[in-house]
């Protein structure tokens, strides 16, 4: 199975210079490779030219016109052949992922490609080949560049530059099960990403088994074979950065956007943000980069954690789709919801581990009684978070109720009787939340009505990436 695995790089300024230019001309090519293919385009339709059409819809027609376009635009040779090759793949495949989209071959509604800016992301490179373009010794990494004239004997020679990865690459990384290499840039920082090939570990046989059942007042409330209750309690951190990105937002978007003109040589015109505009677009860029990687970190956590515990992870089949109140409430609800990616990092992380990921069926699972199976009449507002039977009596905690008559049905799919292991039917005997501090896990025993509090165990649980 193939996966990415993502290294910070230590990269100074001159070199960042040299991998921006890379990237500039990398981007250069894919607008002018777009600006030939619109032109294709109307004339493909004007007269249905059979070799305008193979150029333009064929998986490498496009690539096939990279050495003419060398001989025309010498500074395409200051670039690896492998980026330049695939800057051109990867406009091929966006023009025929919509010719796919047009003949109803695929879901969702695709668009025709549209012209980068490169200042609004940068454009990454890809050596799509094994240790082709590229060499790692140690924790040096080093990349070729293409080819620059040599005043001293008047011929090209190869250029190379050399950074070095930030940390160390896990133990299990050889060089054989590397099949290409990818350097992106997010913000200021730099990163390596090596595409490998693992194979993947024989699926064990399931023992101890935990039901989630996901939610928005936390990520997800479990209830497992043993009768423990787990609150998994949501990225309490997140709310200050998001307050910040707003903070900063807001002062960007009062500034300047077109504040200064440039007048290029051809007579165009373009605009340039204010000096202020582009101080606050940075630290705006830096804030999103530090939110995405400890959304991470904290998704890899909790579902390391989880897996460390229990042979086999379910969780409810609930996906947000649109709702909420107020604009505050429905940015939470959907733009900012972990649900899916929480699903995707379990996924990922069942298989590498060679344990057991799935879902079950949540409808119905909150209204219905654990105890007597009786279904709440009307259904249950979303602000009680607990609720009794009218038919037993029995009070439930809201999501530990829905995570049981899950459990119930996992346990019913996989054959495993339902009695002996939780004491009856049904059963809870043990509370606890889970809380991520930046460090790991922590665990809060015995946690009140199966709420999260404000406090911590006296004990760290686990190591964040562990």
């Amino acid at each position: 199975m193939r996966f990415a695995l993502k290294m910070r790089l230590e990269v100074d300024e001159h070199t960042a210079a040299v991998l921006d230019g890379q990237s500039r001309i990398a981007n250069w090519l894919y607008n002018h490779l777009l600006e030939e293919a619109n032109a294709l385009r109307q004339r493909y339709r004007e007269t249905q030219d059979p070799d305008a059409a193979r150029v333009l819809y064929t998986e490498r027609g496009l690539r096939d016109r990279i050495p003419a376009l060398k001989q025309e635009f010498p500074f395409l040779r200051a670039v690896h052949s492998s980026v330049l090759k695939n800057a051109a793949l990867r406009l091929s495949r966006a023009i025929r992922e919509y010719q796919k989209g047009r003949r109803g071959e695929r879901a969702g509604e695709v668009h025709w490609p549209r012209f980068r800016s490169w200042k609004r992301k940068w454009f990454s490179l890809l050596y799509d080949e094994p240790w082709k373009g590229y060499a790692l010794r140690g924790r040096v990494l080093e990349l070729s560049l293409g080819q620059s004239l040599d005043p001293d004997v008047g011929q090209r020679r190869q250029v190379h530059v050399a950074v070095r990865l930030a940390e160390p690459l896990p133990d299990w990384f050889r060089h054989e099960i590397v099949r290409q290499l990818r350097i992106t840039k997010e913000g200021r920082v730099f990163y390596a990403v090596f595409t490998v090939e693992r194979e993947l570990p024989a699926t064990r046989a399931v023992g101890r088994i935990i039901a989630i059942d996901p939610n928005h007042k936390n990520l997800g409330y479990g209830v497992d074979t043993d009768g423990v209750a787990t609150e998994i309690a949501n990225p309490w951190f997140l709310k200050a950065l998001d307050r910040r990105i707003d903070e900063v937002k807001s002062l960007r978007d009062r500034c300047r956007r077109k504040s200064v003109p440039v007048v290029h040589p051809d007579g165009s015109v373009s605009w340039r943000p204010s000096r202020r505009w582009q101080k606050l677009n940075a630290v705006l860029d830096e804030l999103w980069r530090v939110r995405r990687e400890q959304t991470k970190v904290y998704l890899r956590t909790v579902a390391n954690r989880l897996y460390r515990e229990y042979d086999a992870v379910f969780v409810g089949d609930y996906t947000p789709h649109g709702g909420g109140i107020s604009t505050k409430m429905r940015r939470a609800m959907n733009n900012q919801s972990l649900i899916g990616r929480f699903k995707e990092t379990l996924k990922w992380t069942a298989a590498r581990s060679g344990k057991v990921y799935g879902e079950w069926e949540e409808r119905g699972t909150t209204r219905t009684c654990s105890a007597c199976g009786s279904m709440a009449p009307g259904g249950i507002p979303p602000e009680e978070r607990e609720w009794t039977c009218p038919s037993c009596g029995r009070r439930h905690i809201r999501d530990e109720n829905a995570a049981l008559n899950g459990l119930a049905r996992v346990l019913e799919k996989l054959e495993v009787p339902c009695s002996g292991r939780l004491g009856g039917p049904v059963a809870v005997r043990t509370r606890r939340a889970w809380r991520f501090d930046g460090l790991g896990i922590r665990e809060m025993p015995g946690t009140a009505g199966g709420r999260v509090q404000r406090h911590a165990a006296s004990r760290q649980e686990i190591k964040c990436g562990a």
